[in-house]
């Protein structure tokens, strides 16, 4: 397993930024999806009043992710869910994400933002936010490039 860590860009304002990572890292695999763990998401502010006078529209992050995380203590999704999760997201202050084939089933998983250690035996990679820091874990030696606007 390769390993690097680095300092998110902005650690208020993330979401599209770990996007850009779990794209890159799924585009490296066929067939997988992703536990995610220790979520801590800070979701866009919608307001009560909008100064144009219009309505807010409602938050997209669906109420069944977040009751089904806080009951199994873990969500598995396609890359596809994260991205409707991560687009009403402003930012992720805590998660762990662990890239697996879709055919290993999964009956529990322990995510922990502060482990250092891999958090699932099948893991093809690993991506873990800790305020500021991302780190990451992969079985292949690439890493997405860091440079601004990529």
């Amino acid at each position: 397993m390769h390993s690097f860590t680095y300092e998110s860009k902005d650690s208020n304002n993330n979401s599209e930024e770990i996007l850009g990572l779990l794209q890159f890292y799924t585009n490296l695999s066929r067939n997988v999806s992703w536990l995610i763990g220790d979520l801590d998401l800070v979701p866009l502010y919608l307001g009560d009043y909008h100064p144009s006078g219009k309505i807010e529209p409602p938050q997209r992050v669906s109420l069944t992710l977040i009751q089904k995380f806080q009951e199994e203590g873990f969500l598995r999704l396609s890359l596809k869910e994260i991205e409707e999760m991560l687009e009403d997201s402003l930012a992720v202050h805590r998660a762990v994400f662990v890239c697996l084939p879709e055919h290993v089933e999964v009956s529990h998983f322990h995510g922990d933002a502060e482990s250092t250690s891999l958090q699932h035996e099948s893991a093809l990679h690993e991506i873990t936010v800790l305020d500021d820091l991302i780190m990451i874990h992969s079985s292949f030696k690439l890493q997405p490039s860091m440079k601004s606007g990529e």
